[in-house]
């Protein structure tokens, strides 16, 4: 049985797609037989499915750099010592150290001489586009660490824009679940917040070209730019349900501006084909998991057709994603 340590400063555990990728890789190596431990510097406000959980505070002495009603996050010294003190209180034997924010990186770094820092920031995967909330202390450390770290770098898409000394692709072990409806009672679908990030205008914008009432999954049911639509919310433990509602639906459009590389985007294309705008360069991700990229005209053309059809959905390039996501992490933790 081998030990496999997962990080994770507070900063970052919060309703997202970084803790879901968490749970979804000690799931898998949980199945293989190891011994998974998480370290992070605070009592997890997440569920976080590995074997131990091991924290210093009761809650997070982080203090949110709160900018147009967002979190930007800046770099904090004090979690990174919180996160040695661990480290050095419970002396830690492990097979695989893997690290996924930068404060969990530094603390664990200076305790392993080898491990993966998944890099899961947009920002620096796609430079030149800044849609994540980061200042930019925190982002130019991230950048620094990424290109001169002798740690690996794990890549969660295949980005050529940076350029680490031991890249290694590790993508989400996403496994597909749940049957394809054959009879759709719902039309389009969106999943994402109200942010210019999230490209949300533009998904209203577009149900009123299309004159239809789309179903929005939000973490902000109360945004008033969701006016008009059917919007539900889902906590991280209530996955089910929210497949069942999204196997109700024709189509997904996901016009974000930049993710790395959308876990919504692989979740919706268990059930149904996923639309997503080209003229943003993430898009580029998707090519080999069987999400339809269109431009301009395109868009509405392809999103109309799909609304109408009783198609047949074939998702061969997400179970071939899929079982090529899991076997990477499977090599990574044998």
């Amino acid at each position: 049985m081998k030990t496999i340590i997962h990080t994770c400063s507070s900063i970052l555990v919060r309703p997202n797609g970084i803790v879901r990728y968490i749970n979804a890789v000690l799931d898998l190596q949980k199945s293989m037989g190891h011994r998974t431990v998480f370290v992070t510097d605070a009592k997890p406000t997440q569920t976080i499915r590995a074997d131990t959980v091991i924290y210093l505070n009761e809650v997070s002495t982080y203090v949110p750099n709160m900018r147009d009603e967002h979190v930007w996050l800046q770099p904090d010294d004090a979690i990174i010592d919180q996160m040695h003190q661990l480290y050095q209180l419970y002396q830690l034997m492990a097979d695989l150290v893997v690290a996924h924010d930068l404060h969990s990186y530094y603390a664990a770094s200076d305790n392993y001489a080898n491990g993966v820092f998944v890099q899961h920031e947009s920002d620096v995967l796609t430079p030149g586009l800044r849609y994540s909330f980061l200042d930019d202390d925190y982002l130019n450390l991230q950048k620094l660490v990424v290109a001169n770290t002798n740690w690996r770098i794990g890549l969660t898409v295949p980005s050529t824009h940076v350029k680490p000394k031991r890249a290694i692709y590790t993508p989400s072990p996403f496994t597909v679940t749940g049957a394809v409806k054959k009879e759709k009672t719902r039309g389009l679908l969106y999943i994402g917040d109200a942010t210019e990030r999230k490209g949300a205008r533009e998904f209203m914008d577009m149900t009123r070209q299309l004159a239809v009432t789309p179903t929005v999954i939000t973490h902000e049911p109360d945004a008033e730019l969701f006016a008009g639509a059917d919007v539900y919310t889902f906590g991280l433990a209530q996955q089910q349900e929210m497949y069942a509602l999204m196997g109700e639906h024709r189509v997904a459009y996901i016009p974000s501006r930049n993710e790395c590389p959308g876990l919504a985007v692989l979740e919706c294309l268990q059930f149904m084909p996923v639309v997503l705008d080209g003229a943003y360069a993430w898009s580029e991700y998707h090519k080999h998991t069987g999400a339809l990229i269109r431009t301009g005209q395109a868009i509405y053309d392809t999103l109309a057709y799909h609304l109408s059809t009783e198609a047949v959905y074939n998702r061969t390039r997400l179970d071939a994603y899929s079982a090529n996501s899991v076997q990477y992490w499977k090599n990574l933790s044998t």
